[in-house]
This record gives structure tokens, C-alpha cells and sequence, in this order.
């Protein structure tokens, strides 16, 4: 049989034997070649994992023994008294309260649904009533890629989401280049709760009085106006949660973008929170730096999350491997003492800027509503292994920053003591003054001062 790399010399064949070469390849190309059948869709988990915080997806072999590829996906900084300064993990949340937030994220009935696009902020919809949480963070941090993988689309299809299709889901599109979104996006998760029925009649008789103002209005004005303000009424509420997309600054970014999301920050009514996303292979950096200021001038409640930690996790394991190809059974453990010691440099960094950033407010404190939280989440969204590391607890705290879910958790910091109970259930640490360590050396050292002082002369009656 003829193969293509003769192709090329069929104008030098006879005509008769060139079209009985072509008609013999197009009659026997294999079947799959005209294959019309649609491409799976992404699949999506809802399952909650073995191990909190990490996929569904185990390996195939029975034999092999799943490790985390981190200790935690949460974590604490030191008590002021550590000398070593490393961070410790956080506990788990709680499994009724990570199976709601679950739920909320990637319910059939309530979600995901891609809701407006803003280029300006005038062009956001009317919101009073459903709590919002934005993400901000620098471009090609991976924003996009965290929504879909919080939406449950597992491993590779979180950052391969592209086109119509995708936007059609509620998928956020993801591109390899900087700078892909460009607007302020929104994204519906969960269903809302049941509301009053007293909250449904009122607002079934407010509805009903504005369309009389529209027939039975005085003059023209006041029915264009009365026409123009139930236009723009507010839709009833729809979901539990909006997650806004914010345009990524840095490389690639606008000065019209910037001023957009200042604006979004300082009036936005239903704003619960900020999750900062800091890329967890190159750190903080200044644009950071100065998101962070922001936030602190606008008085926001910050979280922030750690992104790629599934490709600190790879480097540790390859360098690990070169170092040593002999020890198999050991580089694992290994690579993954290195991965944590470098994401251990990162958190410490992240908490070091906001300790400088809080300094500059009054009111934007650690562990206080309108400031920022302790606790730091560690994810990799785009983790084709374990359906994204993280992404189970990172759900959870964006829950409970949007008030959807209460933290019980009882920390227990190694050299403090008790845990007490703020507003909204935010823990704050207690600290409990530990007694002084002296050293015999030091002992010994006060006993020879003491007795080499000249002794005090006493009174003869004595």
C-alpha cells in the first residue's frame, strides 16, 4: 500500500494511476478519522476526599501508599517566643461544615453560572442582599484556574478552560498569557436560603406600586422615571455566593483596570472579603505590596491564599532526584521536607508584610473583622493528580470569610495557651507568659557575683 511520503510524487504519476492511488487511501482511513461524537465534558467533583484538602483522585495501583504531598494545607505563623520562627500546621475544619462548603461550590442546582461582565464599575448589577468575595492577585497568578477547580472541575481541566463551551458552564476562561481577564467577572455559587414570606410580600407590593407610578404617573417625566428605576431593580437573590474575577495587575495590566478595582473595594455594599493570591514559587512581590496597602485603606477583610504549590512540590521532587537517583524510596520524603521548607520561607515572608502593611491603620489588625486573618491556605488548583491540592479547605475558608459557615475550631499553638472567641467566629490566640529558662551556668555565675560583693557593715546592737 501507497503511504503518505509519496505523496509529494503523485503529479509526476499517469493521471489513471494517480486517482487509484488517492481513491484507495480516502476508502480505507480508519474509522475515528470521521468520528463525530462531542468530546467528554469536564468532569466535576463533589465527593469529599480521603484526606482534607487534597483530590479524590488516588493511585491506581492498590499497592502504593498515598502520601499528601504537603503536611497541611493551612497554616499559622510561630508564637512570638519560637526561636526557630516555623510555621505550624492548623487543624482541620470541621467535616459537616467543609461538607456544606462543599456543597455550596459545586452543587448542580445552584452552580456554577457565569453572571455579568464589567468593564467599569457603573456596570456592576444592583447587589444587597448576596455576600461577595473577590480575588486579587497578579497576572497569571491564577485566578481563573482557582474558580474553576473551587466550581469542582478536577486537575488539568481547571487551567484548560477555553472558548464558548467553557463560558456556556460557568467556567472561567484561563490562558497561558498574562493579561486574559480584562474585566470585572462574576461567578453564582450554591442556592440561597429560603427567605420570609412577610421580605416576599413587601417586595411583591413594592414591584406592584412602581408599575401603577407607570401607567397612572402624573407627568411624563415621572413615568420615564418611574420606568427607568424598575428597570434597574434588583433581581431577586439567586445564589449564596458571588466570587468576582478581578483583571490581574502587573504584566500585561491597564491603569483603567486599577481604578476600577480601587472603586470596586471602597463602595461595593456587599464586598465581605479579598483573597489575595501570591504565587508560591516567586513570593511576594511589590505590586503585592501595594494591593495590600490598599486593602488596608479601604478597610477590606484579607485572606491570603498561596498558589502553585503543586509545582513547589514538583521542583523539590526533581532537584531531590538529581541530587540522588540511587535512593528511590527515600526521595519522596525528602522532596517533600524540601517543598515545605520553602513554602515555610513564603508564609513567613507573606506574614512579615502584613504585620508592615498593619502598622500604617488603627483598625486594620490582625485577627479583627476589618482586617486581615492568621491563617494563610496553601493550593494547587491546576494539580492533574490529586484534583487540586487544597482546593477542599480553600473552599471552606472562602465560606467562612463570606459569614456561610462558623469556625469551631480549638487552636492549640505550642507555647500558648487558650483559645478565645471574637466576632463571627473568628479564633484569637491568647498568650500566656511562659516562665524564664536560666542555665546552671548562669546560676552558678549570680552565686560567684553575689558572694564577691563587699558585705554590708550592720548595726552593733546586732
Amino acid at each position: 500500500m501507497a503511504t503518505i511520503r509519496v505523496t509529494p510524487n503523485l503529479l509526476a504519476m499517469p493521471p489513471p494511476l494517480r486517482s487509484l492511488i488517492l481513491t484507495h487511501h480516502i476508502l480505507y482511513l480508519p474509522s475515528r478519522t470521521f468520528a463525530t461524537a462531542k468530546p467528554p465534558r469536564p468532569r466535576r467533583s463533589s465527593i469529599p476526599p480521603p484526606f482534607p484538602g487534597f483530590g479524590p483522585e488516588l493511585p491506581l495501583d492498590p499497592t502504593e501508599v498515598y502520601l499528601p504531598p504537603l503536611e497541611s494545607t493551612s497554616y499559622l505563623p510561630p508564637p512570638s517566643n519560637d526561636p526557630n520562627g516555623i510555621p505550624f500546621p492548623a487543624p482541620p475544619p470541621p467535616a459537616n461544615s467543609l461538607a456544606k462548603a462543599t456543597e455550596i461550590f459545586t452543587s448542580s442546582k445552584g452552580g456554577p453560572k457565569f453572571l455579568y461582565s464589567a468593564g467599569r464599575f457603573l456596570e456592576l448589577p444592583v447587589n444587597t442582599h448576596t455576600p461577595e468575595i473577590c480575588l486579587i492577585g497578579r497576572s497569571n497568578v491564577g485566578k481563573s484556574t482557582l474558580i474553576n477547580a473551587l466550581s469542582g472541575l478536577l486537575g488539568a481541566s481547571a487551567r484548560n478552560s477555553h472558548g464558548v463551551v467553557a463560558r456556556k458552564q460557568g467556567s472561567a476562561i484561563t490562558s497561558r498569557k498574562a493579561g486574559c481577564t480584562v474585566t470585572l467577572n462574576g461567578y453564582g455559587f450554591g442556592t440561597p436560603p429560603p427567605e420570609d414570606a412577610d421580605a416576599l410580600a413587601e417586595k411583591s407590593r413594592e414591584i406592584k406600586a412602581k408599575r401603577e407610578a407607570m401607567v397612572k404617573g402624573a407627568t411624563r417625566a415621572a413615568r420615564r422615571g418611574a420606568q427607568k428605576e424598575y428597570m434597574q431593580r434588583e433581581k431577586p437573590r439567586r445564589f449564596a455566593l458571588i466570587m468576582v474575577d478581578m483583571p490581574g495587575y502587573g504584566l500585561g495590566s491597564k491603569k483603567d483596570w486599577g481604578l476600577e478595582i480601587q472603586k470596586y473595594l471602597a463602595k461595593r455594599q456587599m464586598l465581605k472579603g479579598a483573597v489575595v493570591l501570591i504565587d508560591a514559587e516567586a513570593g511576594v512581590k511589590d505590586q503585592d505590596r501595594m494591593v495590600l496597602g490598599n486593602l488596608r485603606d479601604n478597610g477590606v477583610r484579607t485572606m491570603v491564599v498561596l498558589t502553585k504549590g503543586d509545582k513547589v512540590v514538583d521542583y523539590a521532587m526533581v532537584e531531590q532526584r538529581k541530587k540522588d537517583a540511587a535512593a528511590a524510596a527515600a526521595e519522596g520524603a525528602e522532596g517533600r521536607k524540601v517543598a515545605e521548607e520553602r513554602i515555610h520561607e513564603v508564609l513567613v515572608g507573606v506574614w512579615k508584610e502584613l504585620r508592615r502593611v498593619e502598622r500604617r491603620s488603627l483598625t486594620w489588625l490582625e485577627g479583627e473583622e476589618k482586617g486581615w486573618e492568621r491563617e494563610v491556605w496553601v493550593t494547587g488548583a491546576g494539580d492533574p493528580r490529586n484534583g487540586g491540592l487544597g482546593v477542599e479547605t480553600a473552599r471552606w475558608a472562602i465560606c467562612r470569610l463570606a459569614g456561610l459557615v462558623e469556625d469551631k475550631r480549638k487552636i492549640v499553638v505550642p507555647g500558648l495557651d487558650t483559645v478565645e472567641k471574637v466576632k463571627k467566629g473568628v479564633p484569637k490566640v491568647v498568650e500566656v507568659k511562659e516562665p524564664e529558662i536560666v542555665s546552671f551556668d548562669d546560676i552558678e555565675l549570680a552565686i560567684a557575683r553575689e558572694n564577691a560583693r563587699p558585705k554590708k557593715r550592720l548595726h552593733p546592737s546586732f
